[in-house]
């Protein structure tokens, strides 16, 4: 009966370390929380949810600031930089001239507004938002006004783009991945 009871605190011990090591050395090479701070900061500045930037960093950059796109897209938020700009535009703090989208902290900076601003103008609508994010929130007023894609107007039944109908998915799972392990 001892050795059964030695046996199975063995295992428990074993298994508890084998998590630690999961979630403290593989967990965070798996789903980075890079650039914390800035996160934290933009996130709280726009009322946009951490897990959501975290979420799109990751699935826009795996996180490097030097990611570039072939549409022009730049940084960890991959912004174009004709968006760039028009953000830039709005807000008192950027330059549209010394503009550096590739700078983790206007990369960050400008992805989160423009995320607020489609969440405004997509009524929080969180996959249209996403949509919007990937394909251009032009295209997807397009594809809303169209009864094929939405009945109401607001939500998509369809996104006929196979690249943003994956991306809105990716990030959705993503972001319920930050939630769950981070708690954010």
């Amino acid at each position: 009966m001892l050795r059964l009871i030695r046996k199975i605190l063995t295992r428990i011990v074993l298994l508890l370390v084998v998590a630690a090591l999961g979630y403290f050395i593989v967990l965070p090479k798996v789903l980075p929380i890079k650039y914390k701070e800035q996160v934290e900061k933009y996130a709280k500045l726009y009322d946009v949810e951490e897990s959501l930037i975290f979420a799109v960093i990751f699935c826009e950059s795996r996180f490097d600031p030097d990611a570039h796109s072939r549409a022009d897209a730049k940084g960890l938020m991959q912004v174009t930089t004709e968006t760039g700009w028009w953000v830039a535009s709005r807000l008192d703090y950027l330059d549209e001239e010394t503009l550096d989208l590739k700078d983790p902290e206007t990369s960050i900076a400008v992805g989160t507004w423009y995320l607020q601003w489609l969440e405004e103008k997509f009524s929080g609508i969180q996959p249209t938002v996403l949509a919007a994010y990937n394909a251009g929130h032009g295209k997807v007023s397009q594809w809303l006004s169209d009864n094929q894609y939405s009945e109401d107007g607001y939500h998509l039944e369809m996104i006929p783009f196979p690249e943003t109908n994956s991306y809105v998915r990716k990030v959705e799972i993503v972001q319920r991945l930050y939630e769950f392990f981070y708690g954010l």
